[in-house]
This record gives structure tokens, C-alpha cells and sequence, in this order.
């Protein structure tokens, strides 16, 4: 995928001062090659989670570093737009990038206690950017352009880190000011800088008003928290995608008895001391203009209503008290308020930074020489009945859970891609495609194996990353480039499902859903995906019924234990000796010429280094890191071929025919244990039909279940309680 440059022009509310050589509010100078790339980095998509929204989509120049909303939008899956109801949604205000450098904490509950922590947290956190920290660092070096700006900023022989991009974020955030504003030019001895009304504010500000005991110092904050009374924002309580993400924020902290709140509890959830419930961070009051709504929950629309809120002594519970002012007096406030922001200023955006192939991935056009085929191998036979782990018994109320799962979309970063998103019945439980469909801004380099009969293996994934179906879900769920679900919000909204809490009890005993339950019930629904002996030609042959194979299979069955010697490596009753093996498959030119799999593969080797480069999918190699094991992959089953093509490790053959004709020629470059079979045309077409005598006589299938909704009490400001 190439994306075209382009270049925008656009107003922001930002500091006329925000050149890099400005000396920013901690006195420490800017590196301004730093700053460059962080402000591209700023305004880049690749930074999150589905390629859908950078930095700049909440912390917008137009709305002074904010986004203009009461609560932040926070992570809802962009690449899906207002047809991701299952995303999350924030519980807080944006807060404004004005000034930020300098502060001793961050968040308005002071939980980050420095920018870098605090910008590392908003790139990876579910409830915001949803990244994976070397996915990024993958996207970045997969651009040319960056890999410059990388080295201006870091030096010659730089590589890309996660550590590096979050500190050119900082670096570039550091830079935002409003600028020489009113305010600061009377300060400096500007008379005519404030207007009469505004300088009778400042008088007020100091005096009768009180407003400089929190809002002092140059940030005009004194970076303590204090309790206003602002009330409750109420889309919170009737919201669950964001009382989720509340919660989910409080667990994070590990506040206690977090499932029983419905409130903001503010700078507790770091501290744990009662006097600090409803305790909230000052903020600086510079840009004031630009950044409404107000208060950490934007329940305050305008200056005008702060300073009314401020007038009658805060809310409930407020330190604050009752200030008296006129009405003439209120407008004076509101006046110097506003001439504590600058003046709009024009800014060039960055350029969208292209993505190309690395140099060094062009130049591996070898194949590499690869290990010989195991030789020992058990006879074919039918399926034995299934395997269940005696942690995980099966039941009918945990199947039926499992199937809802294995059909709910909310199990993922988005809320969108469920398991059967890459499993679908009617595509033989793959998705039918040569390189499975990946995560919103990713692409995978694999082929997405069916679940069929799945329950038989002892390893799971191509290079045997699993090792049961319980640990299969909860990787390809959490994967960046399959489901990236966090596992902490993927619990919470199965604990706002009212449903699902009694289910969960009910099967599993527990007060609330926990997340590893999930992936029990969807592995005992998967263990339901079998072949059915009766529908098996194959099966139905070896169980005594003779017809059931006709005589081109009959031919191939011999081909397949003799000539062709297929039973090597497909042997037993899954008709797989679940090894691995190297077999010289053709490379697939979508991931030799696209850059966007060339970073996710690399991703998957975990080598962000040109010295490091694979050219084609090094397989098992990349959890082994053992030379031996380069190119080789799990034997798949042979079973319900007919339904679960194309076939291959990435999908480079569509049909049965091309993969016998392969084997045929000895395999690939590399394939040292495979030699020319020396096969006929009709004995290739034989073997094909035995082949595909070992799926039934029609697809498994299945219809998608009732999903539950979210708690039934929208309106409530309780979380779902459990079952009793």
C-alpha cells in the first residue's frame, strides 16, 4: 500500500511562539530535530491501534490541543466510523496540550507522573491510541522519510524504538504555547495589552475573586487537586462504553471494590485517601478561548459558566465558597480570561509519509537451503473422539456461551472482529482468502487456518504458537494484527452485558465474567467443529462400507501410502504428524511487494534492524531462532480440504490440483527431503479425489446465535450487578 503525500494548511489555535527554538515553560531548550519528528508523528494514523487516528484526532490544533467535546471520544475503532457501536468511549474531558512542559504530573487525576509516561500511556492504552508499541515502531521504519527524520534526530546508525517515538512526541508537545498572549504582554508592561474590563478582571483574579490562590505561576496552575463539586456528567451513567472504561481505569490502578463504583472519584484512585475523592488537577488556564467544554468532565459549556459556577461557591462537597460578584464583575473575569489566549495562527501540516520497500528486502531474493523431512509416520485411521482438557469440562450451557463468543465482535479492540470474522462457517471455518483478513491498519502474511477439527491438534497456529485451544483464542484476540483486543476492556464488556453475567455464573460460579472464562467457553464451542465419521467418504471406508470410495480414490488412497508418499508427513487419523517442515513454497508476491505485510511480518520477527531482514516467512524460526527450523511450518491436517482452500501457509495455491502439482515437481527451492514424483496427469486427478474423499459429503455449518445486549438499565448509574 503506498499512501500519496499531501499538504494541508489549517487555522489553529496554537502558539505563535511554537517554532522549535522556543525555550517551552520548564526552561529546558527544544531539540528541534526531535520536535520535527515528533510532530509528524503527531498527526500520523500509523500511531494507533487500526491505522484510524493519530494524536491529533483528539488533541486537535483547531480546538487549542483539545477535540471540542464534554467527554473525550477515546478509542471506538475510526476505521469503522459510526458503525463501531462496540468501541470504547472516555469518561473525561480532552484536557489541552497548552503548556504542558514543566508540570510535576499529568491526567486530571495525576496518575502519569512525567509527559513521556503519560504519552507513552495515550499510545498504548485501549481506551485511547490502542497500539502496539512495535507494531508502530514497524510502521515508522517501513517509510523512507522517517528513516531520515529518525537519524537527524537520533543520529547515523539510529534504529526506531518505542522509546523514540514517544519521546519525539514529547519533544514536539513541548513545544505547544499560546504564545505572547494579552495577558502576558500587560504583565511585561503593555498597558494597552488588556482592555479596562479585562484589567479590572485581574484585579478581581488577585482579590475579591481568589482565583490566584490554585491559578499561579506562569502555567497559571499550581498543579494541586481540589475538590469543585462539579456534578456528574450523565452521560457516564447511561452510557456502559464509557462507565466501562472508567472502571477499567480504576482496575488499571488497582482501586479497591472498582466494579461498585459510579462515580468519578478523581485523584483517589491514585492516592487511596478518602479526602482526595472528587479531587481534580488545576489546569492551566492558558488558550482558555479555544479549549471549552470546561472542568475534567466538560459539564461547563462556556467561560461565562465557570465563572457562575466559581460565583456560587462550586457544587456539592466543594472546598470553594460563594464569591458575591455582580454581574458587571463576572464579565471583568471572563474578559482576562480570554486574554490569557493567543491569537490563531496558521500551520502547515505534515506530510503523510509514504510507505516503500526497504532496500534490504529487496536486495534477499535467495531461497535458503532447509532441513530434510521426518521419516516415521502411524498408519491413516478415523477420528478418535475428542480430547478435553480436565480443566476445562465440557457442558451444554458452556458450548452455548462459547458459540455467543465465538460470535461477538466486542471480544476485539474495536468491538467489531469476532472469531468468526476469520472463521466463517460457510468459508470451511477460514475466511477463504489467500492472506487472512487482519486488524484495521494491518494486513497478515498467512493464510488463516480453519478450526475444523482443530481440537485434535497438540499445536496450534502455522509455527505452533499454542498449545491448546485455550491459549489459541486469547493470543489471536490480543494479537495487533488480528483481534488487538485489550484484555481488560474485553472483560468489562462482558461484565455490562447482563446476559452474559448470568451466564458466566451459571456456568463457571463467578460474581463477574473474567476473560480467561471467555476463552474456555469459546474452546469448548470449537471442540463442537469435528468431522462427522458418518459424512466422511474416507471414514465411512476404513469403517467398513467399501462403496464409499470410489475407484479414482480408491487409486489415490494408493498413491497417497505409496508413489506419491504423501503418508509420510500425513499420517495418522488427523492425517498430519503435527511437525513442522520446510517445503519450498512459492513466495507470495502480495508479501514480497506490499509494504504494509512487509511490516507486519516484520513485526511478527521482532527485528526492526535492516541487518535482520527475511525476505519470505522464516516460520517456526521465529520462536525458535534456531537456523534449522527457517522456512518450516505445521503440517496441516488433510481433512475437509475440499471446503477450506486456498491452501499453503500463504494461501499461494487456490485449488487441490495445485498443490498435488507441486508436490509433484519435488516442492520448492530448499525442499531438500522432497524429489519429483514422477506422477501422471490422471494419477495427479486420483489422488485429488482421494483428497478430497477425506471431507464430508457437505460443509459443516452453523447459524450465528442472538448476541446479547448491553445492560438492559442504560440509564442507571450502577454497573450490571451480578447473579445471585
Amino acid at each position: 500500500m503506498r499512501l500519496q503525500l499531501h499538504s494541508l494548511i489549517l487555522l489553529c489555535f496554537c502558539a505563535a511562539t511554537s517554532a522549535y527554538g522556543a525555550t517551552p515553560s520548564d526552561g529546558q531548550a527544544v531539540n528541534r530535530q526531535r520536535a520535527e519528528l515528533g510532530r509528524h508523528l503527531f498527526f500520523d494514523k500509523r500511531l494507533s491501534g487500526d491505522w484510524g487516528m493519530s494524536c491529533a484526532s483528539c488533541h486537535n490544533p483547531m480546538h487549542g490541543w483539545s477535540d471540542g467535546r464534554a467527554l473525550a471520544r477515546g478509542y471506538s475503532g475510526a476505521n469503522y466510523g459510526a458503525a463501531a457501536p462496540n468501541g470504547l468511549r472516555y469518561f473525561r474531558n480532552t484536557p489541552a496540550l497548552f503548556d504542558v512542559a514543566g508540570a510535576d504530573s499529568f491526567n486530571t487525576d495525576g496518575h502519569a507522573s512525567s509527559l513521556s509516561q503519560s504519552v507513552g500511556a495515550m499510545l498504548t492504552s485501549a481506551h485511547f491510541m490502542h497500539a502496539d508499541s512495535a507494531l508502530v515502531v514497524e510502521r515508522v521504519w517501513q517509510s523512507p522519510q522517517y528513516r531520515v527524520l529518525w537519524k537527524r534526530a537520533y543520529g547515523a546508525h539510529a534504529q526506531p524504538s518505542d522509546q523514540g517515538v514517544i519521546a519525539a512526541l514529547s519533544e514536539f508537545i513541548r513545544t505547544l504555547s499560546p504564545g505572547m498572549t494579552p495577558y502576558d504582554r500587560y504583565l511585561r508592561g503593555e498597558q494597552a495589552a488588556l482592555s479596562i474590563e479585562a484589567q479590572q478582571g485581574l484585579a478581581l483574579f488577585q482579590g475579591k475573586a481568589g482565583c490566584i490562590a490554585c491559578h499561579s505561576g506562569p502555567r497559571l496552575s499550581d498543579g494541586k487537586f481540589h475538590r469543585l463539586g462539579v456534578p456528574d456528567h450523565p452521560d457516564i451513567a447511561a452510557d456502559p462504553l464509557r462507565m466501562m472504561t472508567m472502571l477499567n481505569h480504576y482496575a488499571a490502578l488497582r482501586m479497591p471494590d472498582y466494579m461498585q463504583a459510579n462515580t468519578d472519584v478523581g485523584r483517589y484512585v491514585v492516592t487511596r485517601d478518602e479526602k482526595d475523592r472528587g479531587r481534580f488537577k488545576t489546569p492551566g488556564l492558558r488558550g482558555l478561548r479555544y479549549t471549552g467544554p470546561y472542568m475534567h468532565n466538560g459539564m461547563l459549556g462556556t467561560l461565562d459558566a465557570v465563572v457562575d459556577f466559581y460565583d456560587r461557591g462550586g457544587g456539592d462537597g466543594a472546598e470553594l465558597k460563594p464569591l458575591s460578584l455582580t454581574v458587571e464583575e463576572k464579565k471583568a473575569l471572563v474578559a482576562l480570561l480570554e486574554s490569557m489566549s493567543g491569537e490563531p495562527v496558521r500551520m502547515e501540516l505534515p506530510q503523510v509519509l509514504a510507505l516503500a520497500l526497504h532496500p534490504a528486502v529487496e536486495r534477499k531474493i535467495r531461497g535458503k537451503v532447509r532441513p530434510a523431512l521426518a521419516a516415521s509416520f502411524p498408519p491413516l485411521a478415523p477420528l478418535p473422539p475428542v480430547p478435553v482438557p480436565p480443566n476445562n469440562p465440557m457442558s451444554a450451557e458452556k458450548i452455548a456461551l462459547g458459540k455467543k463468543l465465538f460470535w461477538d465482535g466486542r471480544l476485539s479492540g474495536n468491538g467489531q472482529l469476532a472469531c468468526v470474522s476469520c472463521h466463517l462457517p460457510a468459508l470451511g471455518w477460514g475466511d477463504g482468502q489467500s492472506t487472512s483478513r487482519a486488524y484495521p491498519g494491518t494486513k497478515n502474511w498467512r493464510n488463516a487456518r480453519t478450526v475444523l477439527n482443530a481440537a485434535y491438534y497438540k499445536k496450534l497456529f502455522w509455527d505452533g504458537a499454542a498449545d491448546s485451544l485455550e491459549s489459541q483464542a486469547p493470543k489471536a484476540a490480543h494479537s495487533p494484527i488480528e483481534g488487538h483486543g485489550d484484555f481488560a476492556t474485553m472483560e468489562m464488556r462482558l461484565r455490562f452485558i447482563p446476559e452474559y453475567v448470568a451466564e458466566f455464573s451459571k456456568v463457571f460460579g463467578t460474581e463477574w465474567p473474567q476473560i480467561s472464562q471467555a476463552w474456555q467457553a469459546i474452546a469448548s464451542y470449537e471442540r463442537t467443529l469435528v468431522s462427522d465419521a458418518a459424512k466422511v467418504p474416507f471414514d465411512r471406508y476404513m469403517n467398513g462400507d467399501k462403496q464409499a470410495l470410489s475407484q479414482s480414490a480408491l487409486r489415490g488412497l494408493v498413491l497417497f501410502q505409496g508413489k506419491a508418499n504423501c503418508i509420510t508427513c500425513h499420517n495418522g487419523p488427523l492425517a498430519t504428524d503435527q511437525k513442522y517442515h520446510a517445503l519450498g513454497v512459492p513466495p507470495s508476491s502480495a508479501v514480497r511487494n506490499d509494504p504494509l505485510l512487509q511490516i507486519t511480518y516484520r513485526w511478527k520477527q521482532k527485528q526492526p534492524s535492516s541487518n535482520a531482514v527475511q525476505l519470505d516467512d522464516a516460520g517456526l524460526y521465529n520462536l525458535t531462532r534456531d537456523a534449522k527450523d527457517i522456512g518450516k511450518f505445521r503440517t496441516p491436517s488433510l481433512r475437509e480440504l475440499k471446503y477450506t482452500g486456498p491452501y499453503m501457509h500463504n494461501g499461494v495455491f487456490e485449488q487441490l490440483i495445485d498443490v498435488v502439482k507441486f508436490f509433484n515437481r519435488g516442492g520448492g527451492p530448499g525442499a531438500s527431503a522432497l524429489k519429483p514424483l514422477g506422477l501422471s496427469e490422471s494419477e495427479e486427478k486420483d489422488l485429488v479425489a482421494f483428497l478430497e474423499a477425506l471431507s464430508m459429503d457437505q460443509p459443516l455449518l452453523d447459524t450465528a446465535p442472538n448476541l446479547p445486549e448491553w445492560r438492559a438499565d442504560g440509564k442507571s448509574s450502577n454497573p450490571v450487578q451480578p447473579a445471585k
